[in-house]
């Protein structure tokens, strides 16, 4: 396959692979659009998938990510003027899709800007406040510090005063995002105040990133003029021909840009530590979605399975899903990690094998790299180290087309 003219990528299109290498291994945190609205666990960098959608799609086609996470595939494909598809086993990774992927109008903005601003005086420790019943009794507030669990809770209490789910919406990621700075993986809890303050200014940072993502949305229509299309959906990839929500597309997919589970590496996707080892599942109960599952219905089964049998099934059933979706000659583009890739890279190939597809060398697609293509992992070689598996430190990127039939 030659590698498409592209917007970005090419202003030389000989030098294109180059270019494409160099937004693979960037170390630049991430940032733009409505990326930071969340911390998603494993997410990669915008500039990957800004890079992969470039290349290999065009305006107007269809990008699919069955892993999506916290949407970074979905929010540049729609940003570069193509439709976006994604699902998640993860109720909360939809819940995120849906706020980073819906343009809000200055008016919306407004009004819930007008909301933060009324919060303060309706924040004070000191008054009752009407308990998110259910929600305790299920023990989504577990470990949950009272101060910053009680501010949460009035805040969310308020709501109502934003008259479209859109709104509320964004609101509760605001919330959510204040809630993740005060609470995951911290030692020292802020105070309430602290809290407060850190919302005011994450909304700032919400507002200039939804106007940036609003104003892209729209300079980077498909032919035709008509808006691009996003759709989030709840449903593990294995699943993904079930439903319509790909009749709705005006094509098949024809680029996949994903980041599936990690082969035994422990990544908590739907957690919070709270002061040390003490695991909330308190982002479920911000975004008003339910979790009710152990880590491993994430990741494809435990990650201490010897041989990681149900892992790889779970791969090849996903994109044996992926495959009766997509177009025939769609390339799909994936970043992965092994905790051991000497043997986990080879099953994990064979497993894409048995799921119906070749790979594909960088080489061939026009990239400059000779053999594999890696990527270092900013800020992941501590966390590595210390758990003794340097491995986990660098991603593999991989590169597949359907096996034709």
């Amino acid at each position: 396959m030659n590698a498409p003219k592209t917007p970005s990528l090419d202003s030389n299109e000989e030098d294109w692979g180059d270019r494409f290498l160099v937004a693979v291994r960037s170390t630049q945190p991430v940032r733009g659009l409505t990326h930071n609205y969340y911390r998603y666990p494993a997410r990669f960098s915008p500039l990957f998938a800004r890079a992969a959608i470039e290349a290999f799609s065009q305006p107007g086609d269809v990008v699919l990510d069955p892993f999506m996470g916290g949407a970074t595939t979905l929010v540049e494909a729609r940003a570069l003027g193509r439709h976006a598809i994604g699902s998640d086993i993860n109720s909360l990774s939809v819940f995120l899709s849906k706020v980073k992927t819906t343009p809000l109008s200055e008016k919306d903005l407004e009004r819930v800007k007008d909301w933060v601003r009324s919060l303060p005086e309706h924040l004070n420790l000191r008054r009752p406040a009407l308990r998110a019943a259910w929600w305790q009794a299920a023990g989504y507030q577990r470990n949950l510090p009272w101060p910053i669990r009680k501010t949460i809770e009035m805040a969310l209490a308020r709501l109502h005063e934003l008259p479209h789910q859109r709104q509320q919406r964004f609101a509760r990621c605001l919330l959510l995002k204040a809630g993740q700075w005060a609470l995951d993986c911290r030692e020292h809890i802020p105070s309430a105040k602290e809290f407060r303050f850190k919302l005011s200014e994450f909304l700032d940072s919400f507002i200039n990133g939804m106007r940036e993502y609003r104003q892209a949305v729209r300079d980077n229509r498909p032919p035709g003029r008509r808006r691009s299309r996003s759709i989030s959906i709840h449903r593990a990839a294995a699943e993904l021909a079930a439903g319509s929500a790909f009749a709705s597309l005006p094509k098949k997919p024809t680029l996949v840009v994903t980041s599936p589970p990690y082969p035994g590496v422990h990544v908590l996707y739907h957690r919070w530590n709270v002061q040390g080892r003490r695991e909330s599942p308190a982002p479920f109960w911000v975004a008003n979605c339910q979790d009710g599952q152990g880590a491993s219905h994430y990741t494809f089964g435990d990650r201490k399975q010897q041989n990681l049998v149900q892992y790889f099934q779970g791969i090849r059933e996903s994109f044996a899903s992926v495959r009766a979706v997509i177009d025939r000659s769609a390339l799909v583009v994936q970043m992965v990690a092994f905790s051991d890739p000497d043997w986990q890279i080879p099953r994990f190939l064979e497993a894409m094998q048995e799921a119906g597809f070749d790979e594909v060398s960088p080489e061939a697609l026009g990239i400059p790299v000779d053999g594999r293509l890696w990527r270092s992992v900013p800020g992941r070689r501590w966390f590595a180290l210390i758990r003794k598996s340097l491995a986990t430190s660098k991603e593999l990127v991989l590169f597949h087309r359907p096996r034709p039939t």
